[in-house]
């Protein structure tokens, strides 16, 4: 099975001037871990990603949740695999990076979806 056939599509995504209020709401409504942050004027282009971590680290030092998604998202480096890649890949990356979810790319960069690591486990 390749990265593709096994990511969530489409990724939910944020904008680094949302606020943190909103882009929580938008994680609790949809019932996931993490928003793929795009940029403003390419929404195919991914820049970082706004996961649980980031949103806990966040509140645990004091930020307002009136904070914007770009003074809190994790940006570099993205942790990333090609659609046609094998879903170990992404497994590996995760176990290496010691993440929670994996952003699936186009070849051409382009952003396509996300494997979460409940995604792994339904595999078993």
């Amino acid at each position: 099975m390749d990265c593709g056939q096994l990511a969530s599509t489409p990724p939910l995504t944020t904008t680094p001037n949302e606020t943190l209020e909103r882009a929580i709401e938008k994680m609790a409504r949809h019932d996931v871990g993490v928003l793929i942050v795009v940029d403003p004027d390419n929404p195919k282009k991914p820049i970082g990603v706004l996961s649980e971590r980031d949103v806990v680290r966040t509140i645990a030092g004091k930020a307002p949740l009136t904070v914007t998604v770009d003074k809190v998202a994790t940006t570099y480096p993205l942790i990333a695999v090609y659609r046609d890649q094998p879903v170990r890949d992404a497994a590996e990356k995760m176990r290496v990076h010691n993440v929670r979810h994996v952003i699936v790319l186009e070849k051409n960069g382009d952003l396509y979806g996300v494997i979460s690591i409940r995604d792994l486990l339904k595999l078993f």
